[in-house]
């Protein structure tokens, strides 16, 4: 099956290649690259202090993957009652990083789609957070209302950025072929894989619309569905979030692919397809 990938990069590549040996024929569109931010003294302190907040957050794979080094060198202890994560990608990228939290440290994300920071807001201690301390691990840029809602909640929440997103143009070569292959869609199964608002729309002006209602899309999240959907994937595509959830998909798309956009997307408003 041929896969286009638009995650950031580095983990672009490593996805890339993990779906290679599964047998994918992958073509990499990277439009941001992100980069540790972790030498910074304020989020190294930050860090430092973690066993005196009650809650750690990470919101995202790639905050794990910028985090874990800085903590698995300093060992600064653990939050004292748990971890809080945005969805089952974030959780599948702190297993795989080889830190195991004490047994009573408990870990907290949403239980269904969509996996987001409103989902956590739905999870206790996160509905009541009243009285606790949480360190939120994320970018330097991100959306702030959820963090306010903590606040308003009666949580003091601190954030520590540990990660810089720098947007990269997409490869020429790489673009030309996505484009030809968007265009043979209806010949040969593809399907381009969005994780971020940010590329689909840059993308949007850059790929023939020719071809978008034969190929599939497939996002993370029930709003990146519907955009697509507007912009003329008819096969968008909900998927779980993490690799996992990616070579589930893709697998279940070469064995059963969908014939009508009805059997491939629905309202947001209902859940996952």
């Amino acid at each position: 099956m041929r896969v286009v990938l638009t995650h950031p990069a580095p983990r672009c590549a490593a996805l890339a290649a993990s779906l290679r040996q599964h047998a994918h024929r992958v073509l990499e569109l990277p439009l941001r690259r992100l980069e540790p931010r972790t030498d910074d003294p304020h989020t190294l302190a930050q860090l430092d202090a973690l066993a005196s907040f009650d809650w750690l957050v990470f919101v995202s794979p790639g905050a794990v993957g910028a985090a874990v080094p800085v903590l698995a060198a300093r060992r600064p202890g653990w939050p004292r009652q748990g971890i809080g994560l945005i969805g089952p990608g974030t959780e599948a990228a702190l297993r795989s990083a080889g830190l195991r939290p004490p047994p009573g440290c408990r870990w907290v994300r949403p239980e269904r789609a969509p996996y987001d920071a409103q989902g956590l807001l739905g999870q206790p201690p996160f509905d009541a957070p009243a009285g606790l301390a949480m360190l939120v691990i994320r970018g330097e840029r991100g959306r702030d209302d959820w963090i306010a809602a903590l606040r308003e909640r009666g949580a003091r929440v601190e954030v520590a950025a540990v990660l810089r997103a720098e947007p990269i143009a997409p490869d020429p070569v790489g673009l030309d072929e996505a484009g030809l292959w968007l265009v043979q869609a209806g010949d040969e199964l593809v399907a381009f894989v969005f994780s971020t608002a940010d590329a689909i729309d840059r993308l949007d002006p850059l790929l023939p619309r020719e071809g978008r209602a034969a190929a599939m899309a497939l996002a993370v999240h029930p709003r990146l569905v519907a955009r697509l959907h507007e912009l003329g994937w008819s096969r968008a595509r909900l998927l779980e979030p993490g690799e996992a959830g990616l070579r589930l998909a893709l697998e279940s798309a070469r064995v059963a692919p969908c014939r009508t956009p009805s059997a491939c997307y629905r309202d947001p408003a209902n859940g996952e397809a």
